[in-house]
């Protein structure tokens, strides 16, 4: 069950109200708020919404869930480093997926759910890609994206927050 309620108000405290004090310092210098949120931020805010915690060692940022967070109709990136990638795509592939998809100003949010084996296709087409990376020493990251377009086609709206409020969720 969701805890829509629970991660709103993180959203609220924590994401929305810190980002709109700080734009007020960041316009000042000449900084926009774009990336002023970590990753860490939504990986929080999807565990409290979805009742889980965070998954220690490599691989997916959550026990049951890997999350992504990425501007409004642009791409979520995955990113496997040299030394643990295999690990981190072969445990992707053992969870769903969630992806944040928010404005410049982190008023406006999607959470959406893409099941593991939709996106399974996606990884199984990345292995030989990811294997084929490493056989250059040189290389020490192996980065694929998701579409915005592969998400909304394939997954669930869980949660919609237009404006600050909260509008839309399960």
């Amino acid at each position: 069950m969701l805890q829509v309620h629970r991660a709103y108000k993180f959203y609220k405290d924590f994401i929305l109200n810190y980002s709109l004090e700080k734009a007020v310092v960041y316009q000042q210098y000449g900084f926009t708020l774009q990336g002023s949120v970590v990753s860490k931020d939504w990986e929080v805010f999807a565990a409290i919404l979805l009742d889980d915690r965070a998954k220690s060692g490599y691989g997916a940022d959550l026990l049951h869930y890997e999350v992504k967070s990425a501007m409004t109709g642009t791409s979520f990136e995955y990113q496997y480093h040299r030394k643990h990638g295999l690990e981190k795509l072969n445990d992707d592939r053992t969870v769903d997926h969630i992806f944040v998809s928010r404005n410049r100003s982190y008023t406006d949010i999607e959470v959406w759910l893409v099941q593991r084996a939709q996106m399974l296709p996606v990884f199984e087409r990345w292995f030989p890609e990811l294997q084929e990376n490493y056989l250059n020493k040189q290389r020490q990251r192996f980065r694929r994206s998701v579409t915005f377009g592969f998400v909304r086609a394939n997954g669930q709206r869980l949660l919609e927050i237009i404006d600050g409020q909260l509008i839309n969720h399960q």
